[in-house]
């Protein structure tokens, strides 16, 4: 995705670094899972070791193909009776089919998309956790993908610490018909609102992978840095053999990157090293910071001194994320 960059207002970007933003994400999919075997299903089916989270905890799980690709990266919330899992983008009615294939005659597991019914905003910014707490939010301090139920103004809401950008991060959830209160209490409280085109540009500053850009059937999970996402000690798993095989011999094809271009480039735009195909731009915007962009490259490009790197004859200055710490 490229954007011009006049379209990303100067107060949104100064905002989400100075304090902090909110944004409209109802586009990911929630589904809910419910049944004696709810947790064992997801366990057996996806990266993470989760057949021993609490009501109130949560954590983010991979399903992979079984070559080890990804096919979606759930994060999930466990209640006393219940798991809800946020999907990518669009992408709630694909999952629950694809889970559904792998239930057993002996599994008490159902899956219910309440994806057209729940209202999702993102809370962004260095300042989202003290702002938040002003809105109402009485336990805002809380573990990565842990969660709380509350109410503000006698509205059920679920408040949900998730992945940073620009500094922090935060998931609210309320009921479909409720969100234009929810907007207006997280504006009353001095949280700028910003749009699609902003977001995604905070995003690929922070490095954050995104469902059909990073996350998608083209890469396996530990490409994309995401090495919190999977347990090294649980049973197996679809692609286990393939991530457990790559982590041991310490064998990455490629790796997700973050790039500052000099200039224009597009999603899907190859990347060279010197002259000779590295990669490729996976996502790309421009904003007040100039253009920024995130893609894959071969490690073994990475590995090499004195590289010079382009995509579209537009030069990219390289910086790698910091690796998220296996478990």
């Amino acid at each position: 995705m490229t954007t011009n960059q006049n379209q990303i207002d100067m107060k949104y970007y100064e905002a989400a670094h100075n304090s902090a933003v909110f944004v409209n994400r109802s586009n990911l999919g929630l589904l809910k899972f419910t049944g004696e075997t709810r947790l064992d299903l997801i366990h057996r089916m996806s990266t993470q070791a989760v057949n021993q989270l609490k009501s109130g905890e949560g954590a983010a799980t991979i399903l992979t193909t079984d070559i080890g690709r990804m096919i979606d990266r759930l994060i999930l919330y466990v209640a006393s009776t219940a798991v809800y899992a946020i999907t990518g983008e669009d992408n709630a009615d694909n999952i629950a089919r694809y889970l559904m294939g792998y239930v057993f005659f002996n599994d008490d597991f159902h899956i219910e998309n309440l994806t057209p019914e729940t209202a999702v905003f993102g809370v962004y910014g260095p300042q989202a956790q003290s702002l938040l707490h002003q809105a109402g939010f009485p336990e805002t301090d809380l573990p990565l993908h842990h969660w709380r139920e509350t109410q503000l103004d006698n509205i059920p809401v679920w408040l949900h610490r998730t992945d940073p950008v620009a500094g922090d991060g935060y998931f609210i959830m309320c009921a479909h018909t409720h969100q234009e209160k929810i907007r207006q209490q997280l504006q009353h409280t001095g949280l700028v609102e910003i749009d699609e085109p902003a977001f995604e540009y905070l995003r690929i500053e922070s490095g954050l992978p995104r469902f059909g850009r990073e996350i998608t059937s083209d890469y396996i999970p530990l490409e994309a840095n995401l090495w919190a996402d999977v347990s090294f000690h649980k049973g197996c798993y679809i692609g286990q053999e393939v991530i457990a095989r790559m982590e041991s011999r310490g064998r990455i094809a490629k790796k997700l990157v973050q790039l500052r271009p000099s200039g224009p480039v597009t999603t899907g735009d190859t990347i060279l090293a010197n002259g000779k195909t590295a990669g490729i731009i996976t996502s790309a915007a421009t904003g007040p910071a100039g253009w920024v962009a995130l893609g894959y490259i071969k490690t073994a490009v990475l590995n090499t001194p004195n590289t010079t790197l382009t995509a579209n004859q537009t030069p990219l200055t390289l910086h790698q994320p910091t690796p998220q710490p296996k478990n």
